[in-house]
């Protein structure tokens, strides 16, 4: 079994594969679909026969790699990194073929095997804390001193433990580190810890130990009684097994022995109640391998290793989250962003893929900013201009427009992108209306210069998603419903004035005052225009404009 593993945007993503070919591109009709424009629509394939594993580049535009080398046909090895154009993949041995959860009979309750709750360890530790106490009975001391020598034993381990894994680190690493000090503290010759799968109850082994390696393919494979997986998980309960081969709670001749399996133990990874996988050991060879002492050991290490794992999994989220507040928070204001933030990993992954939107775009420019700006400093020019653009952002902000770039001191926004905003043509002008507002505050607030705006706005489909080259992708809007926009706001609109177009304005006539401005021939277009003047507010009463305004 192989495993391709990478990231869908912000989401973990892996495929599972055993033989035969694996096409990967940008194509539906792919085995793996990467929704990156720097994949060709078919752009590599994994093969997989009885010489092992290749990757065979499929004459992809922007090339394959494997380990940063450039390969037209390469063999594959465990841990392989693969690059296409500039999307990683990573290529792993799965696990799952060296761990089996084989069916058995259930489990009875005699005698040879060991049984252990997880809330009886709680108790044992608590054991510890009272080695100071003065007034143990006589007869209880022996037994007493017994048990809290067991639970320091167990403590002085587990404070190990926490020191080697309070330091962030990957979950792959993580569970690494917790089988590597399993071994150094059972005499386990095997092992592995599996995790539940994300959304299901089914067990994925993650890490495989051996203590010397396995001399054929049978050995390397370990198999536990589903029956025992299950009871642990269920009940919460550690198991330790002396002698499998005898034990007759395993039922003699079945599962157990095809295992070969003498001494053997298993406990759950939990935390609190949440139990999030089972780590076990076994030994092929020896039989009362392990005693409790080691059963409480291993349960212990377990609860520490399912909070380490949990710890390590938040991490990894919240640093996704962060990267994906960064990256939205650019141009969507903060109530936006947090409304992304909140939706599924699916839904928030497919707001960047390109589709088909009904927006409003609006243009605001500076008028006659380039001579302008002449006369003065670069310096002066910078402050002028950061200032200005600051308050105009603001505005698009406050009415949860989407900022999708500044062109020099020219500004474009988009309001029904990338989330659904029924009344988008309403909050469009809104924002150009008080984007005036805060430009007279702006000017009365500086001397010479003073800045003048225009403003064009225009609604209609738009292909909304990140476009751009594989080194770099931005959010914006293209299509005709754009470039109108843009040309009303050069071509139509005069200084301190918003002008709108047809659109628009069927969509906002019965919410604001218009002046009809006629036909306009717009450069590139062949039909003319109705384009219109927005003179403020048709009605003055707030309530009834903000109630208009939801309801649109």
């Amino acid at each position: 079994m192989y495993r391709l593993i990478y990231q869908d945007g912000d989401t973990p993503q892996s495929f599972t594969f055993a033989t035969g070919e694996v096409v990967i591109g940008r194509s539906p009709e792919c085995n793996v679909v990467l929704k990156d424009f720097g994949i060709s629509r078919q752009h590599a394939r994994i093969v997989v026969d009885e010489e092992g594993a290749r990757i065979v580049d499929l004459k992809s535009k922007n090339g394959t790699q494997v380990n940063g080398v450039p390969v037209v046909e390469a063999p594959l090895k465990d841990g392989d990194r693969i690059l296409l154009g500039k999307f990683q993949l990573t290529f792993t041995k799965s696990l799952e073929g060296k761990v089996v959860l084989d069916e058995a009979k259930p489990l009875s309750e005699e005698a040879g095997t060991i049984i252990r709750s997880v809330g009886e360890l709680s108790k044992l530790l608590a054991a510890g804390d009272t080695a100071g106490a003065p007034s143990l009975a006589e007869k209880k001391v022996a037994a007493d001193l017994q048990e809290i020598e067991k639970s320091n034993r167990i403590l002085k381990v587990l404070t190990k433990f926490s020191e080697t894994l309070i330091a962030v680190r990957p979950v792959e690493e993580v569970l690494q580190q917790v089988m590597d000090i399993v071994f150094d503290h059972v005499p386990a010759d095997r092992g592995f810890l599996m995790l539940h799968e994300d959304g299901s109850d089914k067990l994925v082994p993650m890490v495989v130990k051996h203590r010397s390696t396995p001399s054929s393919g049978d050995q390397a494979r370990i198999s536990i009684s589903k029956t025992i997986a299950e009871r642990v998980i269920k009940d919460r309960v550690s198991i330790l097994t002396s002698d499998a081969l005898v034990d007759p709670r395993f039922g003699a001749g079945d599962s157990i022995r095809f295992h070969g399996i003498r001494s053997a133990m298993c406990a759950p990874l939990w935390n609190k109640e949440q139990v999030i996988g089972i780590v076990h050991v076994d030994s092929p060879m020896l039989t009362n391998c392990f005693n409790l002492n080691d059963l409480d050991l291993l349960t212990a290490l377990a609860n520490y290793a399912a909070v380490a794992v949990e710890r390590a999994r938040l991490n990894q989220k919240i640093v996704a989250e962060e990267k994906k507040r960064e990256r939205l928070g650019r141009f969507l204001s903060p109530q936006v962003t947090a409304r992304i933030i909140a939706t599924s990993e699916s839904q928030s992954a497919a707001l960047g893929v390109p589709e088909e939107r009904e927006v409003t775009v609006l243009f605001a420019d500076i008028v006659g900013f380039t001579p302008m700006s002449e006369s003065m400093s670069a310096p002066a020019v910078a402050l002028i201009l950061n200032d200005y653009l600051s308050r105009m952002t603001d505005v698009i902000f406050k009415y949860e427009g989407t900022l999708d770039k500044y062109i020099g001191d020219a500004i474009m926004a988009v309001f029904g992108a990338p989330l659904d905003m029924p009344d988008h043509a309403i909050r469009a002008i809104k924002t150009a209306l008080e984007m005036r507002e805060r430009l007279e505050e702006f000017n009365s607030e500086r001397k010479e210069p003073h800045l003048r705006i225009r403003i064009g706005i225009n609604s209609g489909k738009v292909v909304a998603g990140e476009i751009g080259s594989i080194n770099k992708k931005e959010y914006t809007v293209l299509g005709d419903t754009v470039n109108i926009a843009s040309r009303l706001e050069s071509s139509v609109a005069s200084p301190m004035t918003v002008v709108i177009g047809e659109n628009t304005h069927a969509l906002v006539k019965n919410e604001f005052e218009c002046r009809p401005l006629g036909a306009k021939e717009l450069k590139g277009k062949q039909k003319v225009v109705a384009a219109y003047e927005v003179q403020g507010p048709l009605r003055v009463s707030a309530p009834r404009s903000g109630t208009a305004s939801r309801g649109a």
